[in-house]
């Protein structure tokens, strides 16, 4: 996998989910995902499967910081497919795993812009706004035969935390599933990696100590503990992890959902 190749996969990404958007703000009935996006998914998750955990930063190339939905969909779905292999999970499930990472946040495609974009920390009644990304993902993607339940149900239930404190269902401990405790704990870490508007990027190492921090009360410590190994195995040279850094404090120039 070369950078070009992951900023490609993005930027193809974002055009389909822009696609999305506009289907859905249409009036009417009409199919929101083509044919087109559902075979682009497939694709996507078949290539996600053969790429690696160091892959992980070529996703992540200055033109796509930010709050830029396509790239940390992608990094949260080649992560948590990552710590599904670890897990010595079967194909099917790893391919579910992924589905459900590649679109988590597909709700947010639906929610004001000038929220998602604030430059600064939300308000309480904003984050509220934010929150319901989850139930109307969830919505969106009921339904829809083409896509397996499980990783509908990842959509809905990401945020979930093991002590009932996560949202939208305040489900606790063995009401969340497997697959869905993986996707919250590569959801977690990747937008602690990733630059927001209102805070700078944290490197690996930082955010497994902040993630850590919250294992076992609010993740699932086996994920967070194999998170671990996948970072220590894969750590980049202090040059490497200096120049990634620095990268993230770039604009992002994709249409990243318009």
């Amino acid at each position: 996998m070369t950078e070009k190749k992951a900023s490609q996969d993005i930027y193809v990404f974002s055009r389909y989910l822009t696609e999305v958007d506009q289907r859905y703000r249409l009036a009417g009935n009409q199919e929101i995902f083509t044919g087109n996006f559902r075979s682009y998914i497939k694709r996507l998750i078949a290539k996600l499967k053969v790429t690696s955990f160091r892959d992980l930063e070529k996703y992540r190339n200055p033109r796509c910081a930010s709050n830029c939905l396509p790239g940390h969909s992608i990094r949260t779905a080649l992560l948590a497919m990552s710590l599904g292999q670890e897990l010595g999970l079967k194909e099917v499930e790893i391919t579910e795993i992924g589905v459900g990472a590649l679109l988590h946040d597909i709700g947010k495609l639906f929610l004001p812009r000038e929220i998602l974009d604030k430059p600064c920390k939300l308000s309480d009644q904003e984050f509220a706004v934010i929150k319901t990304h989850s139930e109307i993902g969830y919505q969106v993607l009921s339904g829809q035969k083409w896509l397996p339940q499980a990783s509908i149900d990842i959509v809905h239930n990401h945020h979930e935390r093991l002590d009932g404190s996560g949202y939208p269902r305040h489900l606790i401990g063995d009401e969340i599933h497997l697959y869905q405790r993986i996707v919250g704990v590569a959801d977690v870490f990747d937008a602690m990696t990733s630059k927001r508007n209102y805070r700078e990027a944290l490197s690996y190492e930082l955010a497994f100590q902040e993630i850590i921090n919250e294992s076992p009360q609010l993740l699932d410590g086996r994920i967070v503990f194999l998170l671990d190994d996948l970072i220590k195995r894969n750590k980049p040279t202090e040059r490497e992890s200096s120049e990634r850094l620095k990268k993230r404090r770039e604009i992002c120039h994709y249409p990243c959902v318009e």
